[in-house]
């Protein structure tokens, strides 16, 4: 069975602020290499929607997120039903689990 992935508009917010940082500190190739990268490992999630790993919280475990890694960039999403929303892109280097509260 395959999954529908639908990223929501904070993530898509997420993703452009990550291309932009890419593409001002780096270059436009860098960028585009990185967000691809982020959407390449979403992507599995069509077949296998319960791949990711816990998240090192709590509550957001008790409520059902998880999350992709891509380098440095996590991928935090929820499985409900036949579709995997994916909520936000965060640096897992941040604090990225205040995102929800």
């Amino acid at each position: 069975m395959r999954y529908r992935v639908e990223i929501l508009p904070a993530a898509w917010e997420d993703l452009k602020a990550i291309e932009d940082y890419y593409c001002i500190e780096f270059s436009v190739g860098s960028a585009i290499k990185v967000s691809d990268s982020i959407l390449d490992a979403i992507e599995r999630l069509e077949e296998y929607p319960d791949s990711g790993s816990k998240i090192p919280d709590n509550w957001l475990n008790e409520q059902g997120y998880r999350m992709v890694i891509s380098g440095k960039y996590a991928a935090i999403y929820k499985h409900i039903e036949n579709v995997v929303y994916v909520y936000h892109f965060a640096n897992t280097q941040a604090e990225y689990t205040k995102l929800f509260y």
